[in-house]
């Protein structure tokens, strides 16, 4: 059809005479008020109001550039790109998959040559995949509204492919949302049509050039792809083809300065100062599920971020500690469970600083005889959270219970250093002569809590040796590495000013977060692990000889994304495999870990993670707080030997562990199997006999299950 000078088409509910004369002067519309750029590219989208049946209608009019002659001369023979977006769009909109609804096209030729193209259709107000992804990573770093934005826009993007429709250009800015009241996202609608092709049935590789358009960290575009295959295996062919892709995209940007020379060259030093995503290694998202910060980079994007220097400055630290380290270890291994130990305020517990939680833990600490507590301050969180933790320290203190504060950074701590400063100023104040000592910065040598090096943790330890000075009763702890990646910790108590100290090395030390406490990794299980964290400690020059665990714990089966290990999806092989541990095994490794790592002299404290949570505490938070064995069995092993003394560990075949511990008027030997459970063999005297949960044993039979036989004297 015909409208003034253009020709194209205009949907039959569009076909108006008023709303048609309109379109006659749409150059003339688009050049003045009240029309409104919306995007200013190469190829500009005007939202412009029009007159439809006395009524006014907002349309978004893609106002298509000018093409080559070459490009003229094809389009001319074929489609433009108005019409292929109109067709494109109507397509959609017939087979129900959200797009804005169509209006219609304009071209118009002049000695065969395209003019002015336009595509059509209503206006939208709505928010788009880009925009949304790049405020939660730099306003609201938040896992739960990443997860549900993703479980948005992926089923959209499978039934579109399911309807035989390729986009072709399905970049993130192309997906438009729609804002419902709680804040999250609905109707993900498809635009920028002009390169769709559409087939029947659509093939994995055409799936894959489509997804390898999608820009995120490759963690989460995995979790879109798991998401995308409906909740199963993500098909190997759609895999090879959106890496493919991506690869060749990736390779296109990098050739782009050899493309095109004089204005790379034009533009060497400008800097965007607001860039829509930050940069990989600055993504930062928490998740307060599994209460912890997200793994975002897959693999090889953390490679491509790691400076080689780094690494190898890392592994050369650690070889030339190596010698004196192993000569301590020798001697540490060998001094295991030699001397005594006083087991009193040895094992504590951290506490979830929430207003919804203190009173509930607060009794449940009284149940357990008010163990040390560690309490968390995470910069990420707000002041009122902060006053929070403040408040609760207070209430401890006045009850006289020991307290560790852990101040816990994100990405943002390191890139705006003064927040960081303002953060630690704000809350040990209040707290200096309240706790008994401070660790500063959390899981070092994991780069998804925001740090890359060694030098990063020194930017955040020096404001809390600034505030030291000022308040000398401070006694900081660190480095706080996780895990058996002992490296990162030579590394970053060497990075630690000269003539400063850290009065105790602190330490995440999980084993074997599936399996039992005395598994090794290579020739180290816990026992090993432990005397191996005593001989660094002992070797630094920056850092007392006390070692702290201040984090442990096993994931519980079956609690999805609760879990550490879990969260923030659970892929399809772990529905099949279930990972962690059982309630009973969770029992069971905890109160072995403790006193394995206690008792052999080399741990000097321990805090469990955490009093109550879904996925790894002792209470169910998410099941009217329910008490799971492992909190009946820490409350009966604090009340038996909380206040006892370790004397030693008696001769026993290597898969059998006795323990022995004195306390006023009785002895107590802790026992239990590595094997499968037995008749008890060992020839010891004992009065009572009591499992784990306090409840007394006819039978004395020895298993997996530490069990308690004492002898009053």
């Amino acid at each position: 059809m015909n409208i003034g000078c253009y020709s194209g088409w205009i949907g039959t509910e569009f076909q108006q005479p008023e709303f048609l004369r309109q379109l006659e002067q749409l150059k003339n519309a688009l050049n003045h008020s009240p029309a409104v750029v919306l995007s200013d590219g190469p190829d500009r989208v005007i939202k412009l109001p029009l007159i439809l049946q006395n009524q006014t209608v907002y349309l978004a009019v893609k106002r298509f550039k000018r093409q080559s002659f070459l490009k003229d001369f094809s389009d001319r023979f074929n489609k433009t790109k108005a019409e292929r977006s109109y067709l494109a769009a109507e397509f959609l909109y017939q087979h129900k998959i959200g797009t804005p609804k169509p209006v219609g096209y304009l071209d118009y030729w002049h000695n065969n040559r395209l003019l002015e193209s336009y595509y059509l259709c209503l206006y939208q107000n709505s928010a788009n995949f880009r925009d949304e992804l790049s405020h939660l990573y730099w306003k609201d770093p938040d896992n739960a509204k990443l997860m549900a934005l993703i479980e948005t826009v992926a089923p959209a993007v499978r039934a579109m492919h399911d309807a035989g429709f390729m986009h072709g250009d399905m970049g993130n800015q192309n997906i438009l949302l729609f804002k419902k009241p709680d804040g999250l996202w609905e109707l993900p609608q498809f635009i920028d049509l002009n390169r769709a092709k559409i087939s029947q049935p659509l093939s994995w590789k055409q799936r894959g050039f489509d997804l390898s358009r999608l820009t995120l960290p490759g963690v989460y575009l995995k979790i879109f792809k798991y998401i995308y295959s409906q909740g199963e295996e993500i098909p190997g062919i759609l895999d090879k083809w959106e890496q493919r892709y991506r690869n060749r995209f990736a390779r296109h940007s990098r050739s782009r300065k050899w493309r095109h020379p004089i204005r790379s060259f034009k533009n060497r030093n400008k800097v965007d100062p607001h860039p829509v995503y930050p940069k990989p290694q600055d993504i930062w998202i928490w998740d307060e599920k599994s209460a912890q910060a997200m793994m975002m980079l897959d693999r090889r994007e953390k490679k491509q971020c790691r400076k080689k220097s780094e690494v190898l400055s890392l592994l050369w630290q650690s070889l030339l500690a190596a010698p004196a380290i192993y000569r301590n270890y020798k001697h540490y291994i060998k001094q295991s469970f030699s001397q005594p130990v006083v087991m009193k305020n040895r094992i504590g517990v951290a506490l979830h600083p929430k207003s919804d939680y203190i009173e509930q833990e607060l009794s449940l600490l009284e149940e357990l005889g008010n163990p040390p507590v560690l309490v968390r301050f995470c910069h990420h969180e707000t002041p009122h959270d902060w006053e929070l933790g403040i408040e609760l320290i207070n209430r401890l203190y006045h009850k006289n219970i020991p307290v560790m504060a852990a101040f816990l950074q994100d990405r943002k701590a390191i890139l705006q250093p003064e927040s960081w400063r303002h953060f630690l100023e704000t809350i040990i104040p209040h707290i200096a002569d309240k706790v008994e000592q401070m660790e500063i910065a959390h899981a070092i040598n994991r780069v998804k809590w925001g740090i890359w090096n060694a030098k990063e943790y020194r930017a955040l330890l020096l404001p809390a040796l600034d505030l030291q000075k000022r308040y000398p009763s401070i006694q900081l702890t660190g480095p706080a590495g996780i895990d058996f990646e002992y490296p990162y910790v030579i590394a970053a108590l060497n990075a630690i000013p000269k003539n400063e100290n850290l009065s105790a090395l602190s330490h995440h030390l999980y084993v074997d977060r599936r399996g039992a406490p005395e598994n090794k990794q290579g020739a180290f299980s816990t026992l090993e692990k432990a005397a191996l964290l005593k001989a660094i400690a002992k070797c630094s020059r920056n850092c007392g000889e006390k070692v702290i665990v201040s984090e442990v714990n096993w994931p519980i089966k079956r609690t999805g994304i609760w879990s550490p290990i879990g969260s923030p999806y659970e892929a399809p092989s772990w529905h099949r495999d279930q990972p962690g541990v059982t309630e009973q095994e969770y029992s069971d490794y905890m109160l072995r870990y403790l006193v394995i790592s206690l008792c052999s002299g080399h741990i000097d404290q321990v805090y469990w993670w955490r009093l109550s949570a879904h996925g790894f505490g002792l209470v169910d938070d998410l099941n009217n707080w329910r008490k799971r064995p492992a909190f009946t069995a820490l409350g009966f092993f604090l009340k038996t030997l909380g206040n006892a003394q370790f004397i030693r560990k008696l001769p026993s075949p290597d898969h059998i562990f006795l323990l022995e511990f004195q306390m006023l008027g009785s002895r107590v030997v802790m026992a239990w199997t590595l094997s499968n459970s037995s008749k008890f063999v060992p020839d010891l005297a004992y009065d009572q006999a009591y499992d784990n949960q306090g409840q007394v044993l006819d039978c004395i039979e020895l298993s997996e299950s530490p069990i308690y036989l004492i002898k009053n004297i």
